[in-house]
């Protein structure tokens, strides 16, 4: 007996749970649902007396309620202002953040895209314009079959840079219909916040990662990134890593320019070695021209990935990429 009421009571928890997504958009207000007429009042009978006339400074108005309009309950979505010092707003079509140019190594379109590649969503950049593929809202209060298609865009200015949210298409159960402006809001301010909070999040754990680190010897091999390109994959933490690489990476003739720790960045000046400097490390000298290159470091939990680029924005590949990752191989499990 027990065991079947406490089926009963499971039973009626989940059909609970699992309501109408239009359900969590407005009230169940029993007025808006009623066509029931206000009451009206007869005036008292005097019986002959002058009794004092109302005044009318409090009289509610005479409007016409339309008692069957549905009225959205929840929150109206804006942009934050999550990153330090900067300004936001949405202008009636975009959400947009405005932030100062040295932030613009970590939030830009590359970096977004990066992000939506990590969510399983696909994107194309055009120039200074990201556009995503099809793709769920991933909201509960949406009706099953909502999808959406944003675009973002990157501004650049003298003394400012800014990131724009705008939804580009929508559609549910393949018809495509045109939101309103509150659901634009809705919309491309909560992925704007959401964009912009998972890389504040991932550069703070990355300083934290940093301060942490204690570096030892671990194993490394070539891998594919995300992205496709030839890349050193590293049994590491992004803290061990990049203090690891930044006392390799000399032996192999980079020497370090810049570096901004947080976004795990180096700019590198390329010395070719000899080649009984490589025949030490049990290589062969790659031919790679002498010149500025570009190191990044990403992390995924505990291990990361190296890919280094030239002046070009181009990723070492080839025979190159082979010859300087197996090297970097070598010194880092040592």
């Amino acid at each position: 007996m027990k065991k079947i009421l406490l089926g009963l009571a499971t039973a009626a928890l989940l059909s609970a749970c699992s309501s109408d997504p239009e359900k969590l958009q407005s009230a169940n207000d029993s007025y808006q649902k009623s066509n029931t007429p206000i009451p009206s009042f007869a005036p008292l009978a005097s019986g002959g007396v002058n009794l004092p006339q109302q005044a009318s400074t409090y009289d509610l108005p005479n409007v016409a309620v339309k008692r069957d309009t549905t009225v959205d309950i929840r929150p109206p979505a804006a942009p934050l202002a999550i990153i330090k010092n900067s300004l936001t707003q949405f202008d009636g079509k975009r959400a947009l953040i405005v932030y100062s140019n040295e932030q613009a190594s970590l939030y830009n379109l590359q970096q977004i895209q990066r992000l939506l590649k990590e969510e399983g969503i696909d994107s194309t950049i055009n120039g200074a314009v990201l556009l995503t593929d099809w793709h769920s809202t991933e909201r509960a209060d949406d009706k099953t079959g909502t999808e959406i298609r944003y675009q973002v865009e990157q501004f650049t200015a003298h003394d400012a840079s800014a990131l724009g949210v705008s939804v580009s298409q929508m559609r549910r159960n393949n018809i495509l219909f045109t939101p309103s402006v509150a659901e634009k809001q809705r919309y491309t301010s909560d992925r704007l916040n959401r964009f912009v909070a998972t890389l504040t999040n991932n550069y703070t754990k990355q300083q934290q990662d940093l301060n942490n680190a204690s570096v030892g010897a671990f194993q490394s091999g070539l891998i594919t990134d995300i992205n496709g390109r030839t890349a050193l994959g590293m049994d590491a933490t992004f803290g061990q890593a990049w203090e690891k690489l930044g006392s390799v990476l000399p032996k192999l003739g980079f020497a370090i320019k810049s570096e901004t720790a947080g976004r795990g960045q180096r700019e590198l000046k390329y010395s070719p070695l000899n080649k009984e400097d490589w025949l030490r490390l049990g290589g062969n000298a790659p031919n790679l021209e002498k010149g500025t290159y570009l190191m990044q470091i990403s992390a995924v939990g505990k291990q990361s990935a190296l890919v280094i680029t030239d002046e070009e924005n181009k990723a070492l590949s080839g025979e190159s990429a082979q010859e300087i990752y197996q090297a970097l191989g070598t010194l880092l499990a040592k």
